[in-house]
């Protein structure tokens, strides 16, 4: 049978319908069909802020090379209503497929016809009843039909089925495959191949999102305590972490608001835990003040935020980059901080990790910077050890004086000062919200103010060779050098891949920490650079500004998204 479209290389596959229609899980077993086969995959997925309803997409990118963002043109478009087809016509043209249900869901395909693309009216529905008993195995139905428009092999397909129902019993698993089956016989029958068929090839890798990472990351770390309140994009953290309560040391606490998360994190710190709490920024924002007691506490602490747009509560489900400057001023009074921004989903597993380190032996708060694209999407990434073992810092092991001459916050040329734990013996220190002196205690005498402060902010000078250095992605040497920050990254590394189509030489500059700036890496590959252009997702190219305060650099122009959507490649390609 003659292909649609022969091109071997990459699948670009979306699902698009209700919430509650399994759009989530079909896409997540669609990814990992394709990493089973061994390929590199990146998933995308938008849904609107309700409980049900509305309209929700999946998207898999999946390629034996490498794949780190979305793609706008779709390969085949599952449309479980008519509204994933009339929202996303943009996205097809003469090599897509779409598999729909015009018939039963009472419209005209051919009113779709200008989009180029191939319909295959397809009874999903009546398929998963027949097999099933209910309609709700139509996402099944339309993976087992993928499979084979994909040239994928279905008995991996029938292993990710199994995995994703293993918990419901061999009855509802049966039931699945029945329904995949059911699917991929129809589509043999009625539908022309679009791929030539994929061969497995061996990997290690694992399929997550940047949520998960980040829960990963600090669970290798040795995360003792971690409280939260769920807040979209960074709930699936809380989730995450709460559920391996069962595997490790752990405690996980599901907090009545933001400020008691925060409070109790730091609590759990000045006791001795490795703690960590995740917000929104907007849940974030209740925690500033608490920011500023554990910067003159000197307690370690790691904080995840994840960026929605704003102002206010803003778009609870989208994405952006428009809090990098209140992060990096947050807090009353100057409070030194360290701001990880990664991109990846392996940066969010290695900067958890690093936060955990900066925070504990500098005694000072670490934020794991990201936003819901970066979070929320799936990536592969390479799988990680199984066994870490983890330095502890700071904390005093040794007998204290028992003259009781310890001072927590003896001032040192470090900036951080050793500690001691409740209940540790001849260790006994106040630790309160005001300025105090090498004991602890209040005071308001002027000198010992100017030296607690200079004391604190010395940290950052040690700090500053510790954290990660920008990053070229491409050649040396380009036209074009585009400067990103945070899940950024994804995108602009698909952007040096396909430069070559526009005609032009990309690279990029990666910014994995925004705070404390790394002045002389940045400057020492932006000067090499012919065209500097900034792309961020804010409107006032907050990225930018920090720069342009940190050092003598200046940008050509910049590329700015601040509608709640990622940046795609292709736009920022007709761009360039």
């Amino acid at each position: 049978m003659q292909m649609i479209n022969s091109n071997p290389q990459s699948i670009n596959w979306k699902v698009a319908g209700r919430a509650g229609e399994g759009i989530d899980v079909t896409g997540i077993m669609f990814g990992k069909l394709c990493m089973r086969h061994g390929m590199n995959v990146f998933a995308y997925r938008e849904y609107p802020s309700l409980i049900r309803g509305g309209h929700n997409t999946h998207q898999v990118h999946a390629s034996f090379d490498p794949k780190t963002s979305q793609q706008k043109h779709i390969d085949l478009l599952i449309a479980l209503n008519e509204e994933g087809i009339s929202l996303h016509k943009n996205e097809l043209n003469e090599h897509s497929v779409v598999f729909c249900e015009a018939k039963q869901d009472g419209y005209d395909i051919a009113k779709y016809q200008d989009t180029g693309a191939t319909f295959y009216d397809i009874p999903m529905t009546n398929m998963s009843r027949e097999e099933t008993g209910h309609f709700l195995a139509q996402n099944v139905v339309s993976l087992g039909a993928s499979a084979w428009l994909m040239g994928l092999d279905i008995e991996i397909l029938k292993a990710v089925i199994h995995d994703a129902f293993h918990d419901k019993g061999e009855t509802i698993i049966e039931a699945n495959h029945r329904a995949m089956q059911r699917g991929y016989d129809y589509a043999k029958e009625h539908c022309k191949p679009i791929k030539e068929t994929f061969a497995k090839k061996e990997n290690n890798q694992i399929l997550l999102t940047g949520n998960h990472a980040v829960a990963m990351g600090a669970i290798s770390a040795g995360v003792q305590y971690f409280s939260a309140y769920p807040m979209t994009p960074t709930s699936e953290i809380l989730s995450s972490l709460a559920a391996q309560q069962v595997n490790y040391n752990l405690v996980v606490k599901h907090a009545e608001d933001e400020i008691s998360a925060i409070n109790q994190a730091i609590g759990a710190s000045y006791a001795g835990a490795r703690a960590m709490t995740a917000s929104a920024t907007g849940g974030y924002a209740l925690m500033v003040e608490a920011t500023s007691l554990a910067g003159v506490m000197e307690t370690p602490l790691v904080i995840c935020v994840g960026q929605r747009p704003g102002p206010a509560t803003g778009l609870p489900t989208w994405t952006c980059q428009s809090d990098l400057q209140f992060i990096i001023n947050a807090g009353h009074g100057e409070v030194p901080r360290v701001v990880l921004t990664p991109g990846s989903v392996q940066e969010h597993f290695e900067l958890t990790r690093l936060a955990f380190y900066l925070a504990e032996k500098y005694q000072l708060v670490v934020f794991v910077l990201s936003d819901k694209y970066g979070l929320e999407s799936y990536e592969t990434m390479p799988r990680p050890a199984d066994e870490y073992h983890n330095q502890r810092y700071g904390l005093i092991e040794e007998a204290l004086p028992s003259d009781d001459s310890y001072r927590r916050f003896v001032v040192t040329e470090e900036g951080y000062s050793p500690r001691s734990i409740p209940g540790q013996a001849h260790g006994l220190s106040v630790t309160n919200s005001y300025e105090h002196d090498e004991f602890g205690y209040a005071t308001e005498d002027a000198q010992m103010t100017k030296t607690m402060n200079e004391k604190r902010h010395r940290k950052i000078k040690g700090v500053a060779t510790e954290v990660p250095q920008p990053i070229l992605i491409g050649p040396a040497e380009a036209d074009i050098t585009l400067v990103g920050w945070g899940s950024t990254r994804l995108v602009l590394e698909e952007v040096v891949r396909q430069a070559s189509t526009v005609g032009k030489s990309v690279n990029c500059i990666h910014i994995p920490c925004a705070w404390p700036f790394p002045v002389e890496s940045f400057t020492k590959l932006a000067r090499t650079a012919k065209k500097l252009i900034m792309v961020e997702g804010n409107l006032n190219g907050q990225m930018e500004s920090v720069i342009k305060q940190e050092t003598d650099m200046k940008f050509a122009d910049h590329i700015r998204r601040y509608d709640g959507r990622p940046f795609y490649a292709e736009e920022i390609l007709e761009t360039l």
